[in-house]
């Protein structure tokens, strides 16, 4: 099963002492090697990660530590069967955990960029998106972005997966038309000017659900 969180970066006080100490003190040490926007939002993300498995695998030990393995997919050393995975962009963090490999990706839609599309996109993502209108291309486009990062981060090899396979976003739900096979879903989300993609590495998988938490308290 696979559930999915959602958390305004601006509900999160990064000075807090008691939200602090819900993070184990390496991934602390990383959050405050960052700057600007990145550090709220990886702070954002980290506590929504800690929330999550609190709330969907209890068993797990807390603080979590979070390794990395060879191709640089994070994972739960106490437990590396609950996978998880986590995204941010602008105002928003969102993280999805499962018990079977999951990506999940964000974006914030701002105005169709042909230039990524050409050199990251499958040849037929890019003949779907010049057959489409402008205002059609522009969702589209957003649309096919997240889902493809949700399925490289599933997948955990890297980016230069991204033209190896290929997405159908006329059928619904989404489908994996060239590549290894899972789940897609583009769950609605709460704030228009973003869009959410996700990725499972189950044929079949059960639809997942969102839930967009207001704020995380101090345990």
């Amino acid at each position: 099963m696979t559930h999915l969180f959602a958390l305004s970066a601006a509900t999160t006080d990064i000075m807090s002492i008691s939200l602090r100490s819900r993070l184990s003190a390496a991934r602390l040490t990383y959050i405050d090697s960052l700057h600007g926007a990145s550090r709220q939002q990886s702070f954002t993300a980290s506590l929504l990660l800690d929330e999550a498995v609190r709330r969907c695998f209890p068993s797990v030990p807390r603080p979590l530590d979070i390794a990395a393995n060879e191709n640089g997919k994070p994972y739960l050393t106490a437990v590396p069967a609950v996978h998880f995975s986590l995204s941010h962009s602008a105002a928003w963090a969102v993280c999805a955990v499962s018990d079977h490999p999951v990506g999940i990706d964000i974006q914030q839609c701002r105005s169709f960029k042909p230039n990524i599309a050409d050199r990251f996109f499958h040849p037929d993502e890019v003949r779907y998106l010049s057959s489409l209108s402008p205002a059609e291309r522009e969702n589209a486009f957003y649309t096919l972005w997240a889902l493809k990062e949700s399925y490289v981060k599933a997948d955990g090899r890297g980016l230069r997966l991204l033209r190896q396979f290929c997405v159908d976003i006329a059928c619904q739900p989404p489908a994996i038309t060239i590549g290894a096979p899972g789940s897609l879903f583009v769950p609605d989300f709460p704030d228009p000017a973003y869009r959410l993609g996700v990725c499972v590495r189950e044929t079949g998988a059960e639809a997942p659900k969102l839930t967009v938490l207001r704020n995380i308290s101090a345990e």
